[in-house]
């Protein structure tokens, strides 16, 4: 396999042209056909000794190119089929993002108050009857009294609970405001969407339609998409500032943490495996970033809730 252009789009925007020779593509074929699920079909074959070919000869070409352009990636690389000729080989694309040349502020002594959601008296109510309904009928007055300011701070505590992971991850967002310079406009873009979806998909498991968002929120379409761009762009931010958090800091995990998790891969944490090099970047720069996100907590303020629990009672009709 052999590098045939690289080049940037813009800083952090990688896009190379390689070609793998037809021994390599013949070799991979040959695989594809012995495999038990080998395709049927003419294309669906040529289609999957490509796919192999890349998976398992990309990896010397993308770490010399790591290393010469002294490049720290940050995402997977996509490839493309630009051309393809089982007498001859095939020539493809790929571009993935690098860390673009971005400057970090200050990593520590952020502030975010833990804001629990307000208890609804309804909540409570159906808390007492799903779980507590023969103690209710067998308590007297003080009983059933007592028993409601239990149940009401048991909810408490665990929306303070919730609303204190909640203040966390705000905590690593803000550093996101201290990360400065230019970022790669298309995985800004992607980012955003990603965020749309995130959000719709939210919207649905809350059984909220978008119109009745927007209208507790008091906002036009306009300015919730405007909210919503701020929003990714900050978090893009903040995800590639824990990169340099951890490398001002000292946070890159050990070599033995990295083996460590890729022997035993998650696919929920680190996605499908792809090249050995991509693999172990993924894995040592969530570790790395696991690290970091865990220095800014700690080295922020959390301002507490407040003692007693707010509890909404139902409007008068």
């Amino acid at each position: 396999m052999k590098l045939e252009h690289f080049g940037m789009a813009e800083p952090g925007d990688c896009r190379l042209v390689f070609t793998a020779s037809v021994e390599e593509l013949t070799a991979a074929l040959a695989k594809e056909q012995a495999a038990p699920d080998a395709p049927q079909d003419e294309e669906e074959l040529l289609t999957a000794a490509v796919n192999r070919t890349i998976l398992e000869g990309f990896d010397p070409l993308y770490r010399q190119l790591v290393q010469e352009q002294k490049l720290v990636p940050v995402t997977d690389p996509d490839f493309e089929l630009l051309a393809v000729n089982k007498a001859e080989g095939f020539r493809a694309g790929a571009q993935f993002y690098t860390l673009p040349p971005l400057e970090l502020g200050q990593d520590t002594g952020f502030v975010q108050p833990i804001e629990p959601h307000p208890l609804r008296r309804l909540t409570i109510e159906l808390e007492i009857n799903r779980n507590y309904g023969d103690e209710e009928r067998a308590a007297d007055a003080a009983g059933k009294a007592a028993l409601r300011d239990r149940v009401t701070r048991e909810l408490y505590a665990k929306r303070c609970a919730q609303a204190k992971d909640r203040a966390e991850k705000e905590l690593v967002w803000q550093l996101g405001d201290e990360v400065t310079g230019p970022v790669p406009k298309r995985l800004e873009a992607g980012n955003y969407f990603a965020e749309q979806r995130q959000f719709n998909l939210s919207l649905q498991a809350n059984g909220i339609n978008f119109d009745q968002f927007l209208a507790v929120r008091g906002q036009t379409v306009e300015q919730f998409r405007q909210w919503l761009h701020q929003q990714a762009e900050r978090k893009l931010r903040s995800w590639l500032g824990l990169l340099l958090v951890a490398e001002r800091e000292g946070l890159q995990p050990t070599e033995a943490e990295v083996n460590a998790a890729l022997a035993h891969w998650d696919e929920k944490l680190d996605g499908e495996r792809t090249f050995p090099a991509n693999d172990t970047r993924k894995v040592r720069q969530r570790l790395a970033r696991a690290k970091a996100a865990a220095f800014v907590v700690a080295h922020s303020t959390l301002t507490p809730p407040p003692s007693e629990p707010l509890v909404q009672e139902p409007e008068a009709k």
